[in-house]
């Protein structure tokens, strides 16, 4: 075996770890922080070429003070570097040149909302779609910024990202990335004697298409802060990339709901883990596309739910599965209604009669196709109870459900969805009359598909209803007040060293929250009372340590899921390294699990806040792996890397290591590091890794499984005061000597825990750190174990390895522990 280079970081002593308490006040004065000068020679040369050109070509330009400004090994300033991707302000001059002056020849499309420009942005050449709002007024300007606030921070590879926006005198532009294949619909509904440029498309392609879409919408409603509910979900507003990848935009609509967890008092072994609510943040009156609407939107003292994007969504299924718009007046009047035309077939039992006649015979599986409408079906039944949730439907596209769907009502109970009628006034006008069912599915209704049919709901969601308000909706904007032009996001900022050292106090003992791997982590609070989490590193002259810092800064601030810590800024002055996060806790999972002081019956930490834990970490590293516009591998999940808030629930930090994969023209990953050295937390290495220095995603399942190991015994991953230092060799062992697994849960829980999640935990541990990286499950099979899948542990059961087997692929770490027991550190 031969290493480049080989980063080990051996656990911290209890004493070192040290949890911040309120009371605790300091009672002597804190020392003047030190100050350093870090800057290299290299640095000095680079800043005098810098300020030389800037005094011969910019005017009144201030200078910036050397103590400021940081540079990473390119001698880039990092302020050009953090948060680059995110949204800016535009100026018209830019977007006007872009469009050539907003030419017709430049647009895109068209609609009730104004046009979409094509746009060569003069900076740097980047093409972009430019949507031009055509209405005026205070109204306007309220969707204008409830679609700016909602898809500022939004990051999925399955949504069209905001590159930024301009307010120019009363003009309202929004600033997207350009898609080459346009939207669904222009592409899905072009007839055939107007293929002769491309042809439909093809199964393949239209699969891809739903399971980006329904992974798009399973973000919005379940992985944010804030649940967004887009409410105008249609094949207009998906986009295409140039490899038909699915990208929902235009949330001109959309409305959030504030997540609100709350966890049961007394929570028992057999009661639910958990309870979601939502408090509505804001209502509204019906808005949306007749077609998509479900029927539920038309009743009154109602508003959008989640339930009515998965409406909206299983139209958009079925127009894809059958090449048909969702309203067609060309149709028969018996076959103009989409819906109602496929409940009919689905009560003949000819489902596969819906199928796009464009599609070449033995392209696709029958059985697919069926399976597909018949997802739809299950999306857009009348009661919106009955419908599943996007997270069961992302996981039935995946292949994580197998076997049967939950079976269809008989649709003959149903009320049509949409009623047409034809009056002929004269002899040369036709009117057409649709009327839209808003009649409740009555009790008596034959309907087999129930929500306790879809085993990944977590519980039912419980929505605010809008009080009506003189025979209307409220609403909490106030029409006499005038919006400001100027819409601001936040996004991470460089702070001032004179800002955190008062948030810090100084960067008081009684702040400090936790030592950290290559630094100290303190709990602030800034001028708007907002409570954050100071990272300080040491060693600011290490060049590594230097790269990491620019890395985790660069990299945490292009992610966004609800179970990841939110990057707040950073400041370099001083000639310190400062990380400054998001943060509302004063406790890692690290604290909990290992210092913690334990008293016989009462558990601090209990088994219901840890397996919510373990599904939300599970969560956030599918996200990283397989949902964020690149593939994340963050090399570095540990104990200490999770950080809880008042609720218990986890964010996922540290991520100075991390690799981020670029996808390629056929959808492959290319890594950024070619370099291969290791790096990570000794423990929590896979042996693969340790070898080739090679990161993968199976890496990073190798570490989950430790901390779910470590959650389960509240064991640490290495503890050189045990006869048996590591962690998982004690597990294999035990497993494979055929004991109980269930002697080795953490005896602090003194029994209350669910059995059977503790051992599928324990079971999901153990698979997951199997010696061998192609017997690990990957994330989304063990995000679908967590929610009770069985069938992914029967192919787990296959993988049991030898102690011999184990050993002599743990060889390296094995004697890597030798050593360091012969050096006689404990």
């Amino acid at each position: 075996m031969h290493l480049n280079r080989l980063c080990l970081i051996l656990p911290a002593d209890v004493d070192e770890l040290l949890p911040y308490e309120p009371s605790q006040v300091p009672s002597h004065p804190q020392k003047k922080a030190e100050k350093h000068s870090h800057r290299s020679c290299g640095d000095h040369v680079l800043a005098f070429i810098r300020d030389s050109l800037c005094r011969l070509y910019c005017r009144d330009v201030p200078r910036k003070q050397h103590s400021g400004v940081f540079y990473d090994l390119e001698g880039i300033q990092l302020s050009e570097k953090v948060g680059r991707d995110s949204p800016r302000t535009f100026s018209y001059a830019e977007l006007y040149i872009g469009t050539k002056g907003f030419s017709e020849d430049e647009v895109l499309g068209s609609g009730g909302f104004g046009k979409v420009y094509r746009a060569v942005l003069p900076s740097d050449g980047t093409l972009v779609a430019v949507k031009c709002l055509a209405e005026k007024g205070e109204k306007f300007e309220k969707t204008f910024a409830a679609e700016l606030v909602a898809v500022a921070h939004l990051r999925h590879r399955n949504l069209v990202r905001l590159r930024g926006w301009c307010v120019h005198e009363d003009q309202l532009l929004l600033v997207y990335d350009y898609m080459p294949n346009r939207s669904l619909d222009r592409v899905l509904f072009r007839r055939p004697e107007n293929l002769t440029a491309a042809a439909p498309l093809d199964w393949e392609r239209r699969r891809a298409i739903v399971g980006g879409l329904a992974a798009a919408l399973h973000y919005l409603h379940e992985q944010l802060e804030t649940q967004i509910i887009h409410r105008d979900v249609k094949t207009s507003n998906v986009m295409l990339d140039s490899q038909y990848n699915a990208k929902l935009g235009d949330f001109g609509l959309a409305r959030w709901l504030e997540h609100e967890l709350e966890y049961q008092t007394k929570e028992t072994a057999t009661t639910p883990m958990k309870d979601y609510q939502f408090r509505l943040a804001e209502t509204t009156r019906i808005g949306g596309t007749i077609g998509y609407l479900p029927p539920e939107s038309f009743q009154k003292r109602t508003v959008a739910t989640a339930k009515s994007d998965v409406f909206s969504f299983g139209i958009v299924v079925l127009e894809i599965v059958s090449g048909r718009r969702a309203v067609d007046l060309t149709y028969p009047d018996e076959q103009i209604i989409l819906l109602d035309w496929m409940r009919r077939l689905s009560d003949e039992g000819k489902l596969l009669a819906a199928g796009d006649t464009r599609l070449r015979d033995g392209s696709y599986s029958l059985s697919d196709m069926e399976r597909l409408i018949h997802l739809g079906l299950l999306c857009t039944l009348h009661n919106p109870q009955s419908r599943p949730n996007m997270k069961w439907v992302v996981e039935s596209l995946s292949g994580m459900i197998s076997g049967k769907l939950p079976a269809l009502p008989s649709f003959q109970s149903h009320p049509p969805y949409i009623t047409i009628s034809s009056d002929s006034n004269t002899s040369t006008s036709n009117t057409i009359t649709i009327r839209i069912s808003t009649t409740t599915a009555s009790s008596n209704m034959t309907d087999t598909s129930t929500s306790t049919k879809y085993v990944t709901a977590v519980g039912e969601t419980i929505y605010e209803t809008a009080e009506p308000e003189n025979g209307g909706f409220s609403s909490s904007y106030n029409k006499s007040q005038r919006r400001s032009t100027h819409f601001m996001v936040e996004t991470p900022r460089e702070i001032s060293y004179k800002e955190i050292t008062y948030a810090t106090n100084n960067f008081s003992e009684s702040r400090r929250v936790a030592e950290l791997d290559f630094g100290t982590a303190y709990l602030g609070f800034l001028e708007n009372h907002q409570s954050v989490l100071v990272k300080r590193l040491g060693m600011t002259k290490c060049p590594a340590l230097r790269t990491r810092f620019s890395n985790e800064l660069q990299n945490l601030a292009r992610l966004r899921h609800r179970n990841l810590v939110q990057l707040r800024g950073w400041c370099t002055e001083q000639g310190e390294m400062l990380v400054v996060y998001d943060y509302s806790a004063n406790r890692f999972l690290s604290h909990l699990l290992f210092y913690q002081e334990y008293r016989i019956g009462h558990s601090i930490f209990p088994w219901y806040y840890r397996y919510n834990i373990v599904k939300s970490l599970a969560s956030a590293v599918l996200y990283l792996h397989e949902e964020w516009e690149q593939q994340v591998i963050h090399r570095n999940i540990t104990s200490s890397a999770v950080i809880l808030d008042q609720d218990m629930n986890p964010r996922l930090s540290n991520f100075a290591l991390a690799e981020f994969l670029t996808q390629n023209d056929h959808d492959h990953h290319a890594a950024t590091d070619k370099t291969k050295s290791v790096r990570g937390i000794f423990g929590y290495m896979s042996p693969e890794y340790v070898e080739s220095g090679e990161a993968t995603t199976m890496a990073d399942v190798y570490s989950f499984g430790v901390v779910l190991l470590e959650i389960v015994s509240g064991q640490m991953a290495v503890d050189f005061r045990r006869p048996e230092v590591l962690l998982v060799k004690r597990v294999h062992e035990f497993e494979a000597m055929d004991n109980s697994l269930e002697d080795l849960v953490d005896v602090r829980l003194d029994g209350e825990y669910n059995h059977t999640q503790v051992m599928r935990v324990m079971k999901i541990g153990i698979a997951c750190t199997r010696s061998k990286a192609e017997l690990r499950p990957n994330m989304r099979q063990i995000v679908s174990m967590l929610d009770g899948n069985e069938e992914c542990f029967m192919l787990q059961e296959q993988g049991k390895e030898s102690r011999d087997e184990w050993k002599d692929k743990n060889a390296s770490a094995l004697s890597l522990v030798r050593r360091i027991q012969a050096l006689g550190i404990q």
